[in-house]
């Protein structure tokens, strides 16, 4: 299934190449040219994963990154809850992973899509995952590690 008027990753749009980074339209614009918005410009020794694919373990070095450092828990945002999160979600829940989606931090074009993959995240007491809200997770890490 094609993306948007029949266009998908990888394929020339009006910006570009869809979902490619480099080109143009791939990022915010700004009076400098394309950049990332500050709020997620990544810090200093911050690996960047281009993903081809709508997961982000496919064709990437994402699971290698992740077992080098001994990460075994992953908190989801991004969009679309019902795409590409969703299929991140699986992914890594596929490969041993505790995945968690952050419902406010997600959106996908249909209200009703949305819904259903969080729904699908939980369903079976959590077959791929847990789903929360910002808040609470930042709530929790603060009394958690109060010095940091």
């Amino acid at each position: 299934m094609c993306g948007l008027n029949g266009v998908g990753i990888g394929d020339a749009g009006p910006l570009g190449k869809v979902l490619v980074r480099g080109e143009e339209g791939w990022e915010v614009r700004t009076l400098e040219g394309w950049e990332i918005i500050p709020e997620l410009q990544p810090i200093a020794g911050e690996i960047i994963i281009d993903k081809p694919g709508k997961g982000s373990f496919y064709a990437t070095d994402l699971e290698m990154v992740l077992a080098l450092r001994g990460i075994k828990n992953i908190t989801l945002a991004g969009v679309t809850t019902d795409v590409c999160v969703h299929t991140t979600c699986r992914e890594a829940n596929d490969r041993g992973f505790e995945c968690m989606v952050l419902k406010d931090c997600t959106a996908a074009t249909d209200r009703q899509n949305y819904l259903d993959a969080l729904c699908m995240i939980t369903q079976q007491g959590g077959l791929f995952g847990t789903v929360a809200d910002s808040a609470s997770v930042v709530d929790a890490l603060e009394k958690s590690f109060p010095d940091v």
